[in-house]
């Protein structure tokens, strides 16, 4: 082989390797919200930013969680909360032109990292985990998400026990 073809082959070889695998989690909250926020917005709201605005203040004055916190970064606050940013009109505009949620919040992750650093928690699979190998945190969690009551719990049997019950888990001898 000449040098100049090993030449480019290594270089193809190293933009292949170079290229990161995306991550399936990053940006899940704002393309959520995003993708929401777009469905919600009629044709006639679409033509003028400040319909598709107060489409996007609507959507966040009944957000929760996660989604409320992505709105307060968007700059899409309450009266009482404010706002953390200022691309409010930079997403109205965006959605206007159509641009997809995920092209957008990648545009807005250059802008804002915090936006993309937001994400969901992991549902645990309470049936398929051994949950002797969870740490009491997150039983503590399992049970506050499934309103099991956990007061004067104090060692992590108990916790494990009061899940097993609410799920009909039997002990395997």
């Amino acid at each position: 082989m000449s040098p100049v073809r090993s030449l480019l082959l290594a270089c193809l070889v190293g933009l292949a390797a170079g290229k990161k695998n995306e991550d399936p989690r990053d940006c899940e909250v704002c393309r959520a919200v995003i993708s929401q926020i777009d469905e919600l917005v009629t044709p006639a709201e679409r033509k003028t930013v400040e319909g598709i605005e107060a489409v996007m203040q609507k959507y966040c004055d009944s957000a929760k969680g996660k989604e409320k916190t992505m709105c307060y970064y968007m700059g899409i606050g309450d009266k009482e909360l404010g706002t953390a940013g200022g691309v409010k009109r930079e997403v109205s505009g965006s959605l206007s032109r159509g641009i997809n949620a995920k092209r957008l919040c990648t545009r807005m992750k250059k802008q804002d990292a915090q936006m993309c650093e937001l994400r969901y928690e992991k549902k645990v699979d309470v049936k398929n985990t051994d949950l002797s190998k969870l740490r009491v945190k997150e039983l503590r969690k399992i049970c506050d998400d499934e309103g099991i009551p956990t007061k004067g719990f104090n060692e992590k049997g108990e916790f494990i026990k009061a899940i097993k019950d609410k799920f009909g888990i039997k002990d395997e001898m």
